[in-house]
């Protein structure tokens, strides 16, 4: 809903704060998948830059915005404080002074307490739009932003351990489990079987890497590491992270080329605030297509969500392998005739 609001501001917004034929009729907008926001400012006469750090149809994917300068500048209210305070410092990075910075959401989102976000050099950030629990906040860029443009400027770290010592680890705003190693994904990491020497290794889903670089270091010899990840700042991470890791920016498995002898993932679940099972279905109806003879997928999720009833339809050998809190591991693989008998008469209790 926030982005037809900002859409509608800028349709109806008075003279004054309209730009003027003259001036530099260029907007750049940052983190907004809707379209109606962009769609209106281009009927404004407009040449509209889209910037996105998710894989999105229509923007420009990467790290860090395009620079500038722009005339105007946009930015959608994203979930994390950080990440917000981040946006809008490079939303200030890329304007003159005078230019106008604006930041869009919905009331749930925060946005009614957002105007504390906008960076130092900027004047008080006003609402000119209030409508339908959507807010559009406006400031001017008075003075450059007191951080220096760049993702670098915004790098954390952190120590991680999975069990054998801490070691520092790069995090940027807005990448998931910020400053911390989630406990499903240590779940998983307890868990994770061995990679034979020369094997390959798929992190679907791969955020900032700990997945990755876990089986990495408990795999034989000369093992390949492939993090997949739609989100370009997260693997920006993975960069810092797993150096020697392949990295690649795609939603599913069409972005990557098998076979691979494991494939990890602590998937994401939810799409925005809502509970999104999409990626999971895709990740578990395309991994049996790129998983190498006797490949297995390594997953973890909560324990409440039909997660092996999922596996089931895509795989016939599927183990529980560890229970822990709310999260549970699962271990699926595409087995051979005989291992399945074998498994069913309780023969043996791993397939190797």
């Amino acid at each position: 809903m926030a982005s037809p609001v900002a859409a509608e501001w800028v349709r109806s917004r008075p003279r004054r704060e309209t730009p003027r034929a003259k001036d530099n009729l260029t907007a750049l907008v940052l983190a907004d998948p809707a379209p109606h926001l962009a769609r209106a400012l281009e009927e404004s006469g407009h040449t509209v830059t889209r910037w996105h750090r998710f894989l999105s149809p229509g923007q420009e994917c990467a790290p860090w915005p395009p620079p500038g300068p722009f005339g105007e500048v946009w930015v959608r209210l994203p979930r994390s404080t950080l990440e917000a305070t981040m946006l809008l410092h490079a939303a200030a990075a890329r304007v003159e002074d005078g230019a106008r910075i604006h930041l869009f959401g919905a009331g749930d989102e925060g946005i009614r307490s957002a105007a504390k976000h906008f960076p130092a050099g900027t004047g008080e950030a006003q609402a000119v739009l209030i409508k339908r629990r959507c807010r559009v906040l406006a400031a001017a860029r008075e003075a450059p932003p007191p951080r220096a443009d760049g993702l670098d400027s915004w790098e954390t770290r952190a120590p991680v351990d999975w069990g054998d010592g801490p070691r520092d680890w790069t995090f940027y705003p807005g990448v998931f489990a910020h400053g911390r190693l989630d406990p499903a994904t240590a779940l998983l990491i307890d868990c994770l079987p061995r990679v034979p020497a020369g094997g390959r290794i798929l992190d679907f889903g791969a955020g900032t890497g700990p997945l990755a670089a876990a089986a990495l270091e408990g795999g034989g010899d000369g093992p390949e590491a492939v993090l997949l990840d739609p989100d370009a700042i997260s693997l920006a991470a993975a960069a810092r992270n797993v150096p020697t890791g392949k990295r690649v920016l795609g939603r599913d498995l069409a972005a990557v080329s098998g076979p691979f002898d494991l494939i990890v993932s602590n998937p994401p679940i939810h799409a925005g605030k809502p509970q999104s099972l999409r990626a999971v279905e895709a990740l578990v109806r395309e991994a049996p297509h790129v998983l190498a003879p006797g490949g297995e997928l390594a997953v973890v999720a909560q324990r409440r969500l039909p997660v092996d009833r999922l596996l089931g339809r895509s795989f016939n050998r599927v183990r529980t392998i560890a229970d822990r809190g709310p999260f549970r591991v699962w271990f699926a693989k595409v087995a051979r005739a005989d291992e399945v008998r074998q498994a069913e008469l309780g023969q043996f209790s791993q397939v190797t």
